[in-house]
C-alpha cells in the first residue's frame, strides 16, 4: 500500500514539473513572438539623477494593419517620469512605421525596471521588452563649496505706483463714498439754507389762513367723526384772519360781538356778516352743544370760509412819498 502511494506521489510531481515547463515555453514564445513584431530601444540603461533616456518603441505597419500604441501621461511608474513623448509615422522605402518616441528620467537613486508596454496589433495584444536602469546619485563635494556670507533683508521703498497698483480698488471704492457723501451734505445744506430762509421769510395772513386750510383737511376730522375739533380749528383761522386783514383783536371777541362789530363798519356786505353770523352761530352749537351737523352742512361752511378769504385777500398799495396813508387805506376788496 506504501509503495502505491510513493509511486502516485511521484507521478504528480512530475506532472505539475512538466505543467510549469509547459507554461515558461509558451510565455517564452509569446515574448520571442512579441519583440519580432515590436522594436523597442533605449539609448542607455545607466544615468545620473535627472538625466534623459530615449526610449523608442517601432511598430510595424502593413496595408490592413490597425495599431493601438499605449496612451501614457506623464509617469511610467513611481520612479520614472516621462519628460516629453511623441508619435511619428516614418516611411523606410517600401516600409512603413509607427514610431513612439519618449524622454524619461528618474530622480530618485537606485535601480528600476521599465516595465513591457502593451501594443494593440489589430486584435491581438503584443508587449513591448521591458529594460533594467540604474540611477545614480549626484554626489556633491561640500567641502570645496565656496560660501557666500548670508544678506540681510533688504527693506524696499514703496512708490505712489506701488500703492495704487495693490489698493486702487481701495481708492476708487474711497473716492465714490466720498463724492456722495459730498453730494448728500450739499442738497442738505441747500435744502436746510432753503427752509431757513422760508422760516425767516414772514407769511401774509393770506398765506397763513391757505395754509390753516390745507392743514385742518389733511387731518380728516370729518372723516374720524370728530366734529368738535373740526369747528373749533375752522372758527379760529378765520377769525385770526379778519383780524389781521382789518387789524383788530377779533379772537378776543365773543361771537356776537364780532358779528355786532363787522355790522356797524362796512368791510363785509350784508350777506356776508349774515352768513358770518350762521356759521359762528353753528360753530358754537358743536361747541358747546355737541350739536352734530349733517355733511352738507360741513361742506358748505368750509367752502365759504375759503371763498371768503380769496374775497377779502389784501393787496399792498405803493406808498406815495410824504403821503400818510390810514391803515384800512392799505387793503381792498377782489371783487
Amino acid at each position: 500500500m506504501m509503495g502505491f502511494l510513493d509511486v502516485r506521489c511521484c507521478t504528480l510531481d512530475v506532472c505539475h514539473s512538466d505543467r510549469r515547463i509547459s507554461l515558461s515555453i509558451f510565455f517564452c514564445l509569446i515574448s520571442i513572438f512579441s519583440f519580432s513584431q515590436i522594436d523597442t530601444k533605449i539609448d542607455t540603461t545607466h544615468i545620473k539623477i535627472g538625466e534623459p533616456i530615449h526610449f523608442t518603441l517601432t511598430v510595424p505597419l502593413h496595408s490592413k494593419t490597425n495599431v493601438k500604441l499605449p496612451e501614457l501621461q506623464d509617469t511610467l511608474s513611481f520612479h520614472i517620469e516621462i519628460l516629453d513623448q511623441k508619435i511619428d509615422t516614418v516611411l523606410n522605402g517600401e516600409k512603413k512605421s509607427l514610431v513612439q518616441r519618449m524622454t524619461l528620467t528618474s530622480f530618485d537613486p537606485g535601480e528600476f525596471l521599465i516595465r513591457s508596454l502593451p501594443v494593440v496589433v489589430n486584435e491581438d495584444t503584443l508587449l513591448s521588452q521591458s529594460f533594467q536602469i540604474k540611477v545614480d546619485e549626484v554626489k556633491i563635494d561640500s567641502a570645496n563649496l565656496a560660501g557666500f556670507p548670508i544678506k540681510p533683508i533688504m527693506e524696499e521703498e514703496y512708490t505712489w505706483k506701488d500703492y495704487w497698483d495693490k489698493y486702487w480698488l481701495y481708492f476708487l471704492i474711497g473716492a465714490l463714498v466720498f463724492f456722495a457723501l459730498l453730494i448728500v451734505a450739499i442738497l442738505f445744506l441747500r435744502d436746510k439754507k432753503r427752509k431757513d430762509i422760508l422760516a425767516k421769510t414772514p407769511k401774509t395772513p393770506y398765506d397763513e389762513a391757505k395754509d390753516a386750510l390745507k392743514t385742518l383737511d389733511k387731518k380728516n376730522y370729518l372723516t374720524k367723526g370728530q366734529v368738535n375739533p373740526y369747528y373749533s380749528e375752522l372758527s379760529f383761522v378765520l377769525r385770526r384772519y379778519l383780524g389781521k386783514v382789518y387789524h383788530f383783536s377779533s379772537l378776543e371777541l365773543l361771537s356776537d360781538d364780532l358779528v355786532d362789530y363787522f355790522q356797524k363798519t362796512t368791510h363785509l356786505e350784508k350777506t356776508e356778516v349774515d352768513q358770518l353770523k350762521e356759521f359762528l352761530y353753528e360753530s358754537d352749537l358743536v361747541k358747546f352743544a355737541k350739536a352734530i351737523p349733517d355733511e352738507t352742512q360741513n361742506a358748505r361752511h368750509r367752502k365759504w370760509v375759503e371763498n371768503l378769504v380769496e374775497r377779502i385777500k389784501p393787496l399792498e398799495i405803493e406808498e406815495e412819498p410824504h403821503l400818510e396813508l390810514k391803515p384800512n387805506e392799505k387793503y381792498r376788496k377782489i371783487t
